[in-house]
């Protein structure tokens, strides 16, 4: 699978949060499906602990917060996003990593 691939497919015709706030209130709301962190993402204990809880799975992206917002497609970085819904992407399979 490629993970840059699918996260960018995700983005474009699926749901996704960006950013911790986002992420955290669609975990919250059981809304998220999978959650991705990249490496150097700030103070995610809370965030982890809350996905752990709802039964959501965390993904470790392979890379800096400068390289998860491009492969969303973003001109930015992104530490952590949530995909609420995968749309044609097969992210989900992440999980199952």
């Amino acid at each position: 699978m490629d993970i840059q691939r699918s996260l960018r497919t995700a983005a474009q015709t699926g749901k996704v949060a960006l950013g911790a706030k986002e992420t955290l209130a669609a975990v919250a709301g059981k809304k998220a499906r999978i959650v991705i962190v990249s490496q150097n993402a700030p103070e995610t204990d809370a965030l982890e602990a809350a996905a752990t809880k709802g039964k959501i799975p965390v993904y470790r992206f392979a890379g800096r917060n400068t390289e998860l917002g491009p492969a969303l497609g973003k001109p930015f970085s992104v530490a952590v996003a949530a995909v609420i819904e995968a749309g044609e992407s097969d992210v989900l399979e992440l999980a199952k990593q």
